[in-house]
């Protein structure tokens, strides 16, 4: 919570010494497009951690109520600390058919794969960038050590045998049964899931005025963002610290007004787009189709 919010401040205070008086232009058919590519990202999501629940408990679980939960929590993540996101998903777990505790064991591994793979798209992403300084020069020192360690982190989840790994690590996440730890759709749906943030990213770059060659090589460092925001468990959803880090990454890049107006409007994005999903599939999942 003190680095948190030792950064947030930083930030702010850079913010505040590169600012430029200049207008802020927004094109808004390009910011509402970007919503699109959050919401099908929360359907991507969801189906991935579908695949992991049933690969952990042999039980097929209806879609429609599984992708509802999947979404409640989603939501409950903007309660501090993100407390609500496993006990919401845990307390929904008697609706699939299936543990509470393999439900909350669930959510760790889901959480380790989700964290690997963004962290390692984000990190990637530094080394497109045109010109680095202040925190992305920091951060692309050591970018080359961390993607590796993501990737070793990926690499054991989904292909090594869980009988392999340590015994603290298996008892800790409270898992039974054989073969590896996560299953490779759920390595493949965060890797998509990823890949909507960067389309997000490319789009609202686009729509602050942004070339398009700036706004593809920055479009990463919206996954590197998001993931800094949730390992700063104290902030719910991350809020603040996301949008400190997506605001001094682009800044060197589109100015420092456009960078937080950019880093504003994806919060905005990225919660209208959950709204958005949580309704839809919350009536969905009470149609006879869904139940299956």
């Amino acid at each position: 919570m003190a680095v948190a919010f030792l950064f947030v401040a930083y930030s702010a205070w850079d913010l505040a010494h590169k600012w430029q008086r200049a207008k802020v232009s927004l094109d808004l058919p390009w910011a509402l497009a970007s919503v699109l590519p959050l919401m099908l990202g929360c359907l991507i999501q969801g189906r991935g951690w579908i695949a992991l629940i049933e690969r952990m408990t042999a039980v097929r679980v209806p879609r429609g109520p599984a992708l509802s939960l999947y979404m409640d929590s989603q939501l409950a993540r903007y309660t501090p600390g993100m407390v609500g996101l496993p006990f919401v998903r845990m307390a929904g777990a008697a609706r699939l058919g299936v543990p509470a505790v393999a439900v909350g064991s669930s959510v760790g591994l889901e959480m380790l794969s989700w964290t690997a793979v963004g962290g390692g798209v984000g990190f990637a992403s530094l080394f497109f960038l045109p010109a680095r300084s202040g925190l992305t020069a920091l951060l692309g020192a050591w970018a080359a050590p961390i993607v590796l360690g993501f990737t070793a982190i990926v690499t054991a989840l989904t292909c090594v045998d869980r009988a392999r790994l340590p015994a603290f690590a298996v008892r800790v996440l409270k898992v039974s049964g054989s073969g590896p730890l996560v299953p490779f759709v759920l390595l493949l749906a965060h890797a998509l899931y990823w890949g909507t943030w960067a389309v997000h990213g490319f789009l609202l770059a686009r729509a602050f005025g942004a070339a398009p060659s700036i706004a593809l090589e920055s479009s990463g460092l919206f996954a590197l963002a998001t993931v800094g925001g949730f390992v700063a468990l104290a902030a719910p959803a991350g809020v603040g610290v996301r949008e400190a880090i997506l605001s001094v990454s682009l800044a060197p890049a589109v100015g420092a007004a456009p960078a937080l107006a950019i880093a504003v409007v994806s919060r905005a994005a990225s919660l209208i787009a959950d709204v958005i999903a949580w309704l839809v599939l919350k009536r969905w999942a009470r149609t006879p189709a869904a139940q299956v």
